[in-house]
Formats: C-alpha cells, sequence, structure tokens
C-alpha cells in the first residue's frame, strides 16, 4: 500500500500510552484473593493487558456464563475503580514530552482504547494527559464497542474522518493492528508495551517502534517529511 504522511493518531491506552501493570495486575489479583482462587505470578497474568475485559474474565475464570462473568466484572472494577488501583498505571517515560511537542503540528490525535473511556478520561486527566487529545473513546461499561475494529470504525463515522493510510492505529497488542487492518488504516506496533515483536509483526503492522524514542522518531519523520 502506498504511504502517506499521519495527519490522524488514533492510541491505544493500555501498553501505549501508560504503564497499566499496577492497576490492571493488582485489580485481578484482588478479585481473585477474594473469590478464593489461585493467584498467579505477575508474569503469568501480562496476557490480561489489552484484550477486552469480558473476554479475559471469561479465559480466567474458565467460564462462559454471561451472568457470572458480569459479576466478576463489578467485583474486578471495585478494586480497579472504587479502590483506585486505575491510579497505579503510570505514563511511560517520554510520553508526555512526545504528545506536547506534537501540539505544533497539524495532526488530530484521538484516544481509543478497549477500556471503558470513562475510566479511561479519568486516568488521563488525573496524569494530565486529556488535554493532548482531541477526544477519548473506547468501550461502554456494558461493554459495547469493546472490539477494537468496532471502535475504530465508529470514531471515524463519528468524526468525518476517511479511512485512509494518512490515519494511524498506534498499539502494543495483535488487537490494534488487527482493528487498523479492518478499516484499512496504518497500523503501528510498539514494542515497549505487552505485545511481544512477534506478535506485532505476525499481526502485519507497518511500523515497529521498539521504544518511545523511537516512537517519536518515526511520527516526527512522517508528520513532517522533507
Amino acid at each position: 500500500m502506498t504511504s502517506k504522511p499521519f495527519k490522524t493518531l488514533l492510541w491505544d491506552l493500555d501498553g501505549t500510552i501508560t504503564d497499566p501493570r499496577g492497576g490492571i495486575i493488582g485489580a485481578y489479583s484482588e478479585f481473585l484473593r477474594e473469590s478464593g482462587l489461585t493467584v498467579p505470578p505477575e508474569e503469568d497474568l501480562l496476557w490480561v493487558i489489552g484484550p477486552p475485559l469480558r473476554d479475559c474474565m471469561a479465559k480466567l475464570i474458565g467460564t462462559t456464563d454471561k451472568d457470572t462473568i458480569e459479576k466478576a466484572v463489578v467485583r474486578y472494577r471495585h478494586w480497579y475503580v472504587n479502590e483506585g488501583l486505575m491510579y497505579r498505571d503510570i505514563p511511560y517515560d517520554g510520553i508526555r514530552q512526545l504528545l506536547q511537542d506534537l501540539q505544533q503540528f497539524d495532526v488530530r490525535m484521538f484516544v481509543a482504547t478497549a477500556k471503558a473511556h470513562t475510566y479511561g478520561r479519568q486516568i488521563l486527566r488525573h496524569w494530565g494527559l486529556e488535554e493532548f487529545f482531541e477526544d477519548i473513546h473506547g468501550s461502554e461499561l456494558d461493554g459495547t464497542r469493546s472490539n477494537k475494529a468496532d471502535l475504530l470504525s465508529w470514531m471515524l463515522d463519528r468524526y468525518n474522518i476517511a479511512a485512509d493510510r494518512s490515519v494511524v492505529m498506534i498499539g502494543d497488542r495483535r488487537h490494534d493492528a488487527d482493528a487498523a487492518k479492518a478499516n484499512r488504516l496504518t497500523s503501528l506496533g510498539v514494542g515497549y508495551g505487552y505485545g511481544s515483536k512477534d506478535e506485532l509483526t505476525t499481526a502485519g503492522v507497518d511500523h515497529y517502534c521498539a521504544s518511545v524514542a523511537d516512537l517519536r522518531n518515526l511520527i516526527f519523520a512522517k508528520i513532517s517529511p522533507e
């Protein structure tokens, strides 16, 4: 496909803007502990970062029963939101400066997360990052638009953004790459989050950046080509 200068940046949140290990893994661990279930080591729970919450919960507790899953989601959110563990999700080093410096360019920026948008907004506001984005979107609390491809399609329509290669989905998991591909957008995988390089390259990302510094260099090269 023909490369185009970047005009619109759609940012994943967990594993891309913020490192959610402390908050998400902490909330899952507390949920498992109060449920009387085995709490695996943190490293064995990292797979829950990125995919939709209900999909992860179904796999984690080994059920497809919707009522059971919804009750589990409520308890997870008790720890993540009510007990404030979500504020353990912290911005990656260099992200704030990158977002701030991008303000001088004619590029639109949005957040597109599988996380419930109300929580994503609270986290970004807590860290003073909300102001850098035109808007912040994610799933609804009932799981609507937790599928990233559906979310991107909805956002493109809502903001009258043409689905072409100038629109870039930036994320750390294959779900981000798959969603970009489904909507005919450019996909940019970051290797400092929770998806491996193999996961991202197998998913067919158009660009891969191992670090925030690499991401910065690529974005600036693509929005201000010589």
